[in-house]
């Protein structure tokens, strides 16, 4: 995360960008993505939470990975941020409750409405469809036999 708002050349974009350009059928995986939404940080520190002012990814730059080969986002912190905020919206408006199911409905219904608006951003809506499950030993002789091996121009 960062302590103000990333440029594409703090998140060096075009190195991405180039790595793509250079080995375009490797995918490539964004680690610590999360987009740390205002709106998140917001709920949390509106319902008791102390959470610094902080700042992700922009969804547009991960967008712009995912044309260059991105093919694994982890948005793990957004996730947990939707959870924790509904959480403690949650025993700020209802003190006497106790029963984790009526903290849990809600926020999962959070992190399902964030997850959705990823998944759609992403282009990975309506996809799942489409993979076709690769037994283990399948994968174990691919990897063995250099079929998977990155293909340079």
């Amino acid at each position: 995360k960062f302590s103000s708002k990333p440029t594409g050349d703090t998140l060096a974009m075009a190195r991405i960008e180039a790595i793509h350009a250079k080995i375009p059928d490797v995918h490539l995986v964004m680690h610590g993505s999360s987009s740390v939404p205002q709106y998140l940080q917001d709920l949390i520190n509106e319902n008791g939470g102390d959470m610094a002012q902080t700042y992700g990814v922009p969804v547009e730059e991960i967008e712009r990975g995912i044309k260059s080969g991105v093919r694994k986002v982890n948005i793990d912190t957004d996730n947990r941020m939707a959870l924790t905020g509904t959480f403690r919206r949650i025993a700020k408006e209802r003190p006497s409750e106790f029963d984790p199911r009526k903290f849990m409905i809600p926020a999962m219904a959070a992190m399902e409405e964030l997850v959705i608006d990823r998944l759609e951003r992403f282009g990975a809506a309506g996809n799942a469809g489409k993979i076709k499950v690769i037994p283990m030993d399948d994968m174990v002789k691919r990897y063995a036999d250099g079929s998977l091996d990155p293909v340079t121009g």
